[in-house]
C-alpha cells in the first residue's frame, strides 16, 4: 500500500488516498491526477498547490486569506469544549430529575402513609 496526493486539473490539493493496485513488476500504478510527493508537515499550508516542474507542493493562499483562516479557528469552540459543555448540561438535567423523582416518592410514602392511617389500605 502506498500513500499518493491527489491534485485537480489546475493542480490544487484534493486529498490523499491509498493505491494498492501493482503491476506485472511489482511497481504501484499511481493514478495520472496523483504525485507520491508528500505535503510538508510544517509549516501546513494552506492552499496547496503542486508543482509539477518542481516536483513540490506550494502554497496559493494569500496573507489575506490565510489571516482570514487562522482568525476563524480561534473564534470557534473546539468539539471537545462543546461537548464538555454539552455533559455539564446534561449532569444538571439527570441532578433535577433525581430530585423531582426523590421528591415524588417523599409523596408518594407519604400519602401511602395517611391512607394507611385512615384505613383505607
Amino acid at each position: 500500500m502506498l500513500q499518493v496526493y491527489r491534485y485537480d486539473e489546475n493542480y490544487m490539493f484534493i486529498e490523499p488516498i491509498l493505491v494498492t493496485e501493482i503491476d506485472e513488476k511489482g511497481n504501484y500504478i499511481i493514478p495520472a491526477d496523483c504525485t507520491t510527493v508528500e505535503l510538508p508537515d510544517s509549516p501546513s499550508l494552506f492552499k496547496p498547490k503542486f508543482d509539477a516542474e518542481n516536483q513540490e507542493w506550494t502554497e496559493t493562499a494569500t496573507q489575506e486569506e490565510i489571516d482570514e483562516i487562522l482568525s476563524a479557528g480561534t473564534s470557534e469552540v473546539s468539539p471537545v469544549s462543546q461537548l464538555k459543555e454539552q455533559n455539564a448540561l446534561l449532569l444538571m438535567q439527570l441532578a433535577e430529575t433525581q430530585k423531582q423523582s426523590q421528591e415524588q416518592a417523599e409523596t408518594i410514602a407519604s400519602l401511602l402513609m395517611s391512607l394507611t392511617e385512615k384505613g383505607v389500605l
